[in-house]
């Protein structure tokens, strides 16, 4: 069998590009304050990173809240969350706890497609809230 020209590249030790690997959920987990965990997946969103964060500052003020702080999910394991905020992604096992609250809520993306999406976002936010 004849090796393709990517494989013999590849053999004499050449890297174009990383293979994905498909058992690998990427998240991206944002702490604020103290005791809140927003979680979404940066591979739906068609945001780029300075809007996804322009929006996590958003909601951190709506919190009434001032750090931000980007985490790994073995630092958030370790917090004491009270709520946590899935935006388009799967509950994270490690989690859950029945003290924890939490609201799921569509993609990033689908919330920042315009102002009436957001403004329905924060009403929803807020209704959650006060339950």
């Amino acid at each position: 069998m004849e090796l393709s020209k990517y494989n013999k590249l590849e053999k004499l030790g050449f890297t174009f590009w990383t293979k994905k690997q498909e058992d690998e959920i990427e998240l991206e987990l944002f702490l604020i304050g103290v005791s809140s965990l927003i979680i979404s997946s940066p591979r739906s969103l068609g945001l780029n990173k300075l809007e996804r964060e322009r929006f996590i500052k958003s909601v951190a003020y709506f919190l009434k809240e001032d750090s931000i702080e980007r985490i790994d999910l073995e630092k958030a394991t370790k917090q004491d969350i009270k709520t946590a905020y899935l935006f388009d992604s799967l509950l994270i096992e490690s989690l859950y706890h029945d003290h924890i609250k939490i609201l799921s809520f569509p993609s990033l993306e689908s919330i920042c497609s315009s102002a009436n999406a957001k403004q329905e976002f924060f009403i929803a936010l807020k209704g959650d809230l006060t339950l």
